[in-house]
């Protein structure tokens, strides 16, 4: 079996994380054992602020979506897809309600991204992936505050997670992540998956090298959320950019940024005013199958036998394109593939 470094990631050893993310140590113990929690967070008043928000703010600037720059195969991440000013007023708005909150289930953590996930009726769906890792992932944990914003199930786009990959599979990772799991049929991993229903209020907190999926929302209704990453206090926020590629892998410039960063975010180019580079590294290119991701998720199983090679699975047809440029996340993964 090849290394977790040879692989991009950080050997298990490496890794020394001892302090406590949730105030409760029941939670705690449930977060560290599978890499998220489930709880009630949020009235319905609170609910009804952030809903009313985002509604007011599209409507000012005339649509959260910047032109041309959302394809809505996929679900609407503000901190991606979303204008300037609808960023930066969004960000206020979700922290002025969610901090204050957060600070009674989690310890000394600050907020770094303010996201609105919506995925609108018949589309939204978000691929295996793990979140962004925004600090050094072999000494600090970073969560992501999943807080629904209506009742989000199976059919809506519920989120599902691998439990305890957040604890194998830490590294460095940027907008390029998705592609680790890309050439892994989603038929083979839902049965590894945990879904996790949610009601209107509730917060899934994840520790963002959590491996997670949601489906398209197959419902008449927009499904909105928000993800509201957070980092320990102490933490240095660190962005990770590729800016080229080598026979050895992923160029990647490293900055320490702050939240000003992601309001002037396009394609993975953040704001330069509010980052300074700290590093400039080389990372391999990660393509997994699932022999191979299970082989990290439990490094003392026996490895597949060379005569009998797990079987690949059939690749999908590939939907058509238009002529135009391709945007978003798709336009991501068609780029790092190539």
């Amino acid at each position: 079996m090849r290394a977790p470094g040879e692989l991009g990631f950080l050997a298990a050893d490496a890794c020394d994380i001892n302090r406590p993310i949730l105030r409760d140590p029941a939670l705690q113990a449930d977060f560290e054992e599978v890499g998220y929690v489930v709880l009630p967070f949020l009235g319905a008043e609170a609910v009804a602020t952030l809903v009313d928000g985002y509604d007011r703010l599209a409507a000012e600037l005339d649509g959260s979506s910047a032109p041309d720059d959302y394809n809505d195969t996929y679900a609407e991440f503000s901190i991606i897809h979303s204008r300037p000013e609808f960023r930066r007023r969004a960000y206020d708005l979700i922290t002025s309600v969610l901090e204050p909150v957060a600070g009674r289930h989690l310890v000394d953590m600050r907020p770094l991204i303010a996201n609105f996930v919506n995925k609108p009726p018949g589309t939204g769906v978000v691929p295996t992936h793990q979140n962004f890792s925004v600090v050094d992932e072999a000494e600090h944990r970073s969560v992501s505050v999943w807080v629904a914003l209506v009742d989000c199930v199976l059919d809506n786009g519920a989120m599902s997670m691998l439990e305890g990959s957040h604890r194998m599979l830490r590294g460095r990772r940027g907008m390029w992540a998705y592609q680790a799991f890309s050439q892994i049929d989603q038929g083979q991993l839902d049965p590894k998956l945990t879904p996790v229903e949610v009601r209107a209020g509730d917060a899934v907190i994840l520790d963002d090298a959590l491996v997670h999926y949601s489906p398209p929302n197959q419902t008449g209704e927009r499904r909105l959320a928000i993800q509201f990453v957070m980092i320990p206090r102490e933490a240095r926020p660190l962005w990770f950019q590729q800016v080229g590629a080598t026979d050895d892998g992923l160029d990647i410039e490293v900055s320490e940024i702050d939240e000003r960063y992601f309001f002037e975010f396009w394609h993975g180019d953040g704001d330069e005013r509010y980052g300074t580079h700290v590093d400039r590294i080389i990372l391999p290119k990660v393509d997994l199958d699932l022999a191979v991701l299970e082989q990290l998720l439990d490094p003392a199983a026996p490895e597949p036998s060379a005569a009998e090679p797990p079987v690949a699975p059939e690749p999908a047809a590939a939907e058509p394109e238009p002529a135009a440029r391709q945007r978003g996340l798709r336009a991501l993964i068609s780029r790092l593939s190539r």
